[in-house]
């Protein structure tokens, strides 16, 4: 989830426009609706050069975060859900629904 950065604590302005940009994040992201998967592209989870924030190293996103983590790769074909179990990724099979 993209949350937006707070810039200026002490612009009234800026604090309102924050709060307002978090809580419709958070309400398009993460609600009792549902949730949205960060979707990316194999690149990006899997060689894409990120910075580790826990070592600042150079890593991989699919390095860095923990076990649980699931994403939506957009150019697999057909694309699919990833996550990560046992420090390895998997692949999701789906099935139509219902």
């Amino acid at each position: 989830m993209d949350l937006p950065t707070y810039l200026d604590i002490n612009d009234t302005d800026s604090q309102r426009l924050y709060q307002q940009e978090l809580s419709q994040t958070l309400i398009n992201g993460l609600s009792n609706n549902g949730w949205t998967v960060p979707q990316l592209t194999d690149a990006q989870l899997r060689t894409d050069v990120v910075l580790d924030p826990n070592t600042g190293a150079n890593s991989t996103l699919k390095d860095i975060m923990p076990d649980g983590t699931i994403w939506f790769i957009t150019d697999a074909t057909p694309p699919c859900y990833v996550g990560k179990i046992s420090g390895s990724l998997v692949k999701f099979t789906t099935t139509v629904y219902p």
